[in-house]
């Protein structure tokens, strides 16, 4: 007794697999722009700090209060791209607490001025490194993160245990950490705009 052959099935056609020309769109309108400008704000508020160190106490309070309000500004614009925006949330209200903290206290004396500016410091810089050990998982750069957290205590700290140089010593080392920072946004702008 003979059977026939079993038909053989026809290759279905997998659309699950993506095709080889893979397109990548940038959200939002010029997402480079943003990241350029702030990168400027920040390189030249840095540079200024830097080169800032015979001005008078009010002065480099301002000029902290507007780095502090800066990033608070970068941190709650680039919250959305979190995978948990809650802490580009809380760091934002963090340097921006930290910015009135500041501008509260600029003509205050050098010892409450300097404890001031050092406990908000240490405030933002623990918190960053938080952030930057709970998001490895999603953060390319969590180990970037980590260490500018760490370089903001050591500046916090800086401020409260040698007050007597917190103009000199706080501004020439907020500049250098805003200048970094500046410096990474430009370049990172433009490298999404070769993207576009």
């Amino acid at each position: 007794m003979s059977t026939a052959p079993e038909p053989v099935p026809e290759p279905v056609p997998d659309t699950a697999l993506p095709a080889d020309d893979t397109q990548v769109e940038l959200a939002g309108p010029n997402p480079w722009l943003v990241l350029v400008i702030l990168g400027v704000l920040f390189a030249g508020l840095g540079i200024w700090l830097i080169f800032s160190t015979r001005a008078s106490q009010a002065t480099v309070a301002i000029l902290l209060a507007i780095g502090l309000f800066l990033s608070g500004l970068n941190e709650f614009v680039w919250a959305g791209d979190r995978r948990k925006p809650w802490v580009g949330f809380v760091l934002g209200g963090l340097f921006l607490l930290g910015g009135m903290a500041v501008l509260l206290e600029t003509n205050a004396s050098l010892k409450v001025f300097a404890t001031v500016i050092g406990a908000c410091l240490i405030t933002v810089g623990v918190f960053q490194m938080a952030a930057a050990v709970i998001g490895r998982d999603e953060l390319r750069h969590w180990v970037w993160m980590l260490v500018f957290g760490l370089f903001t205590v050591a500046i916090g700290v800086a401020a409260i245990v040698w007050p007597s140089a917190t103009i000199r010593v706080i501004g020439l080392l907020v500049g250098i950490r805003l200048l970094i920072i500046g410096l990474g946004s430009i370049g990172l702008g433009a490298t999404m705009r070769s993207l576009r």
